[in-house]
């Protein structure tokens, strides 16, 4: 069983009984207590399980949801970089990109500003992305004004929405809670759904830059259908039959290598 597998049916478990011991999850899965004592800390880490003494407990859904954005920095940043880095490659001068409040996607403004890439306007819905970039030589860098949400440094409302409607895009690089084949991505606030659907009504590409913790998960509402992404880029524990059932879509995944040299494949 992959380790994505595993997690799922970690998270399943939780679901049904709250709390669950090593012991059990070792019988059930049929793994070791060593490896469940690794999974059950890796979903600690992704803040969707918390850990008691012998087992775990699962996290209400709100806590869940909400990290701030200086958590999930860290969560998964080493993936986060090398998806930044590969992504980044996307980017051509003279375009006009959009990249949302999410921390994968500021990891891709980091790598276009490592990079040096000129000529080129980027429109973020994200204040800390938005600092980030700030002073870039031959950026020109649009905040979206709007709502601004304390726990994630995102901006969203109608305002946002109005001045979003006022761009044509060419590519917009969006995080997600979730991906799946049925319900595409997906978002946990109901204000970024709205938001991302804004984006994706004017722009002509969407790349979704998400982790493998996030494939297989399903939020609480679609923003885009998998019929408009066009890219997906995501790192090596990425499940190999979910990367096959995209590409059989049409859908171009590009994995990104993690480890000491970062090196990419697609």
């Amino acid at each position: 069983m992959l380790i994505s597998e595993r997690h799922s049916r970690i998270l399943d478990i939780l679901r049904q009984q709250q709390t669950v011991t090593v012991a059990q999850l070792s019988e059930l899965l049929a793994v070791s207590p060593v490896t469940i004592r690794s999974d059950l800390n890796q979903l600690a880490e992704q803040g969707q399980i918390t850990r008691i003494h012998g087992g775990a407990t699962l996290v209400s859904e709100r806590v869940g949801q909400e990290f701030t954005f200086a958590t999930r920095q860290r969560l998964r940043a080493a993936q986060k970089h090398a998806i930044g880095e590969l992504a980044a490659q996307l980017v051509q001068p003279v375009e006009s990109i959009l990249l949302d409040a999410s921390s994968t996607a500021l990891a891709v403004g980091q790598a276009i500003k490592r990079r040096g890439i000129t000529d080129l306007t980027v429109l973020t819905t994200g204040i800390w992305t938005a600092m980030e970039l700030l002073g870039a030589p031959g950026l020109s860098i649009i905040l979206t004004g709007g709502n601004l949400r304390s726990t994630t440094g995102s901006i969203t409302g109608p305002i946002a929405k109005e001045v979003l409607q006022k761009f044509n895009l060419h590519k917009a690089f969006l995080g997600a809670w979730g991906l799946t084949l049925e319900e595409g991505l997906t978002d946990t606030n109901l204000h970024e759904v709205t938001l991302k659907q804004t984006i994706i009504e004017r722009c002509q590409e969407v790349i979704a830059v998400v982790d493998s913790s996030k494939l297989g998960q399903i939020g609480l509402a679609s923003f885009a259908p998998l019929d408009r992404v066009s890219t997906v880029v995501t790192d090596s524990a990425a499940a190999p039959a979910l990367v096959d059932a995209l590409r059989a879509r049409g859908i171009r995944v590009m994995i990104a290598r993690v480890d000491a040299t970062n090196s990419p494949e697609s």
